[in-house]
């Protein structure tokens, strides 16, 4: 009975002209986002391999230069782009792409694509993401609204259940004849997704970008279902397509528009993130004066000194083996690191607790625990954007010591009239950057992966129930 009811289903569905034109719809936009983001993703690559070609060769070739003052000339570190972003850019075009690493200065993040963006531009952006998270909602509710509302007032649901078709195979073949035309949309999807992945990025990431595709697919399919279980459910409570629609219209417009929104405006209420000129004013406070009881700088580099002597048995700097004012600038830079470490950490604490507002609203829209899901496998999402920040400032920090490490040992007795040359510069560690692997993504992303099971699960249930009682309860009244 269920394989029977299915068959009608999908073959009415089929026959349905506004199904097709809006299959085709989204088919044509879902192969134009990813050929754009492929597009997209292979530009910003090639244009980053390009400049740091020429950042490496400019670094090598500044000449000759106190390797102190070579330390502010800095370097740049590029933040690779993964290639998953074809399907979600994420956060990236907002959070920046390169930072520049330079003595005594945790910079911010430039390079960010949405800054450039016209105001309308900014309101929605074509990716395969946007389409998925959004349209395939709207279309899985265009396409289930009439399920049994419609039947109901044509007088076909009375006749099927007269004719002694049970309400649960009913729902049943409702739901695996809708599943099946859904399929016809995002299974091709899939397999140009996974083509386009193939033939763009060949070297792309081998087996954890090919789990990390899998696994995307899988969520985007699991979100697609849970609209669909609750399309049937309010189908099969509605008394006419009507009302149907307008109930779940209502929902996706709440779901995928107003919660997101509302947690966003809440979680900067509840959790306010400082503006860059209290920031950076706090860290300017915190260089001069110090953190709690640790004294002003002049203080600070008293104690220095007369630790260093101590350390090396002798009574002024003049008799000091190495060059004192290479260790006063690396105790500067480590105390330095020290109150960003403490600022930025302060900072993260922020995110992080305005990100567990929008978990918390998760459980009213499935769309917020599928963009971070969504992001998190892409790469392109806020805990990969940390990754990455924090292993540049490491390196910035290794890169700094280096360089001063240099100047303390071949300096004595010329402090900063010491110069390196071309040999120092090619022997600075360079920036080598691993991004995390899937175990470490689905670790963090646990959270939202178990609220969009939840939802499933949830939906699912409440379909059944509804499509069983309800349906058989309106025709029996």
């Amino acid at each position: 009975m269920i394989t029977t009811v299915a068959k009608k289903e999908l073959t009415e569905t089929l026959r349905d002209g506004r199904f097709r034109w809006m299959a085709g719809v989204l088919v044509v936009l879902l192969l134009a986002a990813l050929l754009t983001g492929m597009a997209s993703v292979r530009e910003t690559r090639n244009a980053v391999a390009a400049a740091e070609a020429a950042e490496g060769e400019t670094w090598v070739g500044q000449g000759e230069r106190n390797p102190h003052s070579a330390a502010h000339f800095g370097r740049f570190a590029f933040k690779p782009t993964p290639p998953l972003a074809y399907v979600d850019r994420g956060l990236d075009p907002y959070l920046g792409g390169t930072v520049w690493l330079e003595a005594h200065w945790q910079n911010p993040f430039g390079l960010r694509p949405a800054e450039d963006r016209t105001a309308l531009q900014r309101f929605g952006d074509l990716s395969a993401g946007f389409v998925l998270q959004l349209l395939i909602p709207l279309f899985v509710i265009l396409l289930a609204f009439g399920a049994f509302a419609g039947e109901r007032e044509n007088g076909t649901l009375r006749q099927l259940l007269a004719a002694g078709a049970r309400p649960s195979a009913l729902a049943g073949g409702k739901a695996l004849g809708l599943t099946a035309a859904l399929s016809l949309v995002l299974v091709p999807a899939a397999v140009c997704a996974a083509v386009l992945y193939t033939v763009g990025f060949a070297q792309g990431g081998g087996g954890d970008q090919v789990l990390r595709g899998a696994l995307l697919a899988g969520v985007y399919l699991a979100y697609g279902l849970a609209f669909l279980a609750i399309s049937l459910a309010v189908s099969a409570w509605a008394k006419t397509a009507r009302t149907a629609i307008t109930v779940l219209l209502c929902f996706w417009v709440t779901t995928t528009l107003l919660v997101p929104r509302m947690a966003t405006d809440l979680a900067e209420r509840l959790h306010p993130t400082p503006t860059p000129a209290e920031f950076y004013a706090g860290i300017a406070e915190a260089t001069s004066n110090g953190l709690g009881d640790d004294g002003n700088s002049a203080e600070r580099s008293a104690r220095l000194q007369q630790q260093v002597l101590d350390e090396y048995g002798v009574d002024t700097v003049e008799e000091l083996p190495v060059d004192f004012a290479a260790i006063s600038l690396q105790g500067s830079e480590e105390y330095s690191n020290k109150i960003y470490d403490h600022f930025f950490g302060e900072l993260w604490t922020t995110y992080m607790a305005q990100e567990r507002i929008h978990r918390f609203a998760s459980l009213a829209s499935p769309l917020l625990a599928v963009r971070s899901i969504s992001m998190d496998l892409a790469g392109t999402g806020l805990e990969g954007h940390r990754h990455f920040a924090n292993a540049a400032e490491t390196h910035r920090r290794e890169f700094v010591k280096y360089l001063n490490d240099d100047m303390r040992d071949n300096g004595v007795g010329q402090s900063f009239s010491y110069m390196a040359d071309r040999e120092v510069w090619a022997a600075a560690p360079p920036f080598e950057y691993e991004p995390p692997g899937i175990d470490t993504v689905l670790e963090t992303g646990s959270n939202a992966l178990t609220v969009l099971i939840l939802w499933v699960i949830g939906s699912t249930l409440v379909s059944w129930n509804f499509c069983r009682r309800v349906a058989g309860a309106g025709v029996a009244s």
